[in-house]
C-alpha cells in the first residue's frame, strides 16, 4: 500500500475506518479469499480432533461432515447415507478447490 494514498486520504479528512475500508481492505481481498478457501478445505478434513475430544457430542453439536460420514457408516450402519455424505463432501471440496486454483492463478498473473 502506498503511503501517498494514506496521506491523501488523511488530507481529505478520511477517518481511520474509511481509510481501512477503502484503502487497506481492497489490497487484502485476494489473500483473505485464499485463506478462507484453504480453511474451508481444512474444516472438511477435521475428524480426529472431534472423535478424540467430544465424540461428536453433546448431541451432534460438534459434528462436521467427515464425522457424520463416519457415524452414518460405522456406528449406525447406514452405508447409503454415508455414501451420499461422502459424495457431498467431495463435491464441496472440488468446488472450493476450483475457486482456489482460479484465485491463485490470478495472483500469479498479477
Amino acid at each position: 500500500q502506498d503511503e501517498e494514498q494514506k496521506e491523501a486520504a488523511e488530507m481529505d479528512g478520511a477517518s481511520a475506518l474509511s481509510t481501512f475500508i477503502y484503502l487497506t481492505l481492497p489490497h487484502l481481498a485476494r489473500p483473505i479469499t485464499v485463506v478462507i478457501l484453504i480453511e474451508t478445505i481444512f474444516l472438511l478434513t477435521v475428524f480426529a480432533e472431534i472423535f478424540v475430544t467430544t465424540g461428536g457430542g453433546p448431541g451432534l453439536q460438534t459434528t462436521n461432515i467427515a464425522f457424520l460420514i463416519y457415524s452414518q457408516a460405522l456406528i449406525q450402519f447406514d452405508v447409503g447415507n454415508a455414501s451420499a455424505g461422502g459424495l457431498v463432501a467431495v463435491v464441496i471440496a472440488n468446488i472450493v478447490a476450483f475457486f482456489l486454483v482460479r484465485i491463485i492463478g490470478r495472483n500469479l498473473e498479477a
